[in-house]
């Protein structure tokens, strides 16, 4: 068992040593996975890394890159109104030097908020989603995962988890994004007190526990079936309406949001690719280990 754990450690040491944080200008024959951290993480893949990670083990020559945005409470609309500009300013300048290449968005919480905007829009802010990016979506973005995202809506055809309610900032208005519809999975479970509008804070940290690896699946299944292009309105798409801003405040009135320490062993999924589900699950927990590592 110990020497399979150090292989495990040189395979997931490896392979975060091929990944970068910015993009280096190589178009990548995998999927290229663009990621956005959660509240307060620092600075790079955040949990959500760990995600991608495994999603690169099931698709060969993957590539990883990460939204650059505050990721902080204070200022939070301004926030994650630059996540979500950055998103679509990655994506473009992606596909626009590599348009025979596939692409995958992830986000986790606040990442995961400004990630669905980017895709489905926000009026308040002045975001709309351009038809450029419209055809970005339609055409090489493969997969949306989101973990723990505030715009939850149960209603949504793409969610997924133990939720049976709508967050803090749900989503009302979809048609934008209502194209993409199966390229999209949004994670959240009961309790949660971004998503879920719940009380238990040890919700919004487990998804990583419980469903790194049937995100990565979902990655690499829409990877291998992804020939379907989605056609596109010939104009600018309704954004949505921003819901006014609550949440769990701290005595100074500041937005606070609570996560937990959690360990990757996700439960296997149905199966996708040929590698080994054993495999995955062990350089899951590796790879959140590195994360940790590196967050402390």
């Amino acid at each position: 068992m110990k020497g399979l754990l150090s292989r495990a450690l040189t395979l997931a040491t490896a392979l975060f040593q091929r990944q970068a944080l910015v993009w280096d200008g190589t178009c990548s024959t995998g999927v290229h996975m663009i990621v956005a951290r959660g509240s307060t993480e620092p600075d790079g893949y955040g949990r959500i890394g760990v995600v991608a990670q495994n999603a690169s083990l099931l698709i060969p020559n993957s590539s990883i890159a990460t939204i650059v945005y505050p990721a902080t409470f204070e200022n939070y609309f301004t926030s994650y109104a630059t996540g979500a500009s950055e998103f679509e300013k990655l994506v473009l300048q992606y596909v626009d030097a590599c348009p025979d290449s596939k692409v995958a968005l992830l986000g986790y919480s606040q990442g995961a908020h400004a990630m669905m905007d980017a895709v489905c829009g926000n009026s308040d802010d002045g975001f709309f989603v351009s038809l450029e990016f419209q055809k970005a979506l339609g055409s090489q973005v493969i997969a949306i995962v989101a973990f723990g995202s505030p715009d939850f809506n149960k209603t949504h055809p793409w969610s997924v988890g133990t939720s049976t309610g709508a967050g803090l900032f749900a989503r009302k208005n979809i048609t934008a994004c209502e194209p993409y519809a199966a390229r999209i999975r949004s994670w959240c479970d009961e309790g949660d007190i971004y998503c879920d509008l719940g009380s238990d804070r040890s919700v919004h940290g487990s998804y990583f526990a419980n469903y790194t690896l049937d995100a990565a699946e979902f990655i690499a299944e829409r990877f291998n079936s992804s020939d379907t292009v989605v056609d596109v309105p010939t104009t600018t798409a309704p954004p949505t309406t921003t819901p006014t801003q609550s949440g769990t405040e701290t005595t100074d009135g500041t937005t606070t949001e609570t996560t937990t320490d959690t360990t990757t062993t996700s439960t296997p999924g149905s199966g996708a690719g040929s590698f080994n589900p054993s495999w995955i699950m062990i350089l899951s927990m590796v790879g959140t280990l590195m994360i940790w590592t590196e967050l402390l």
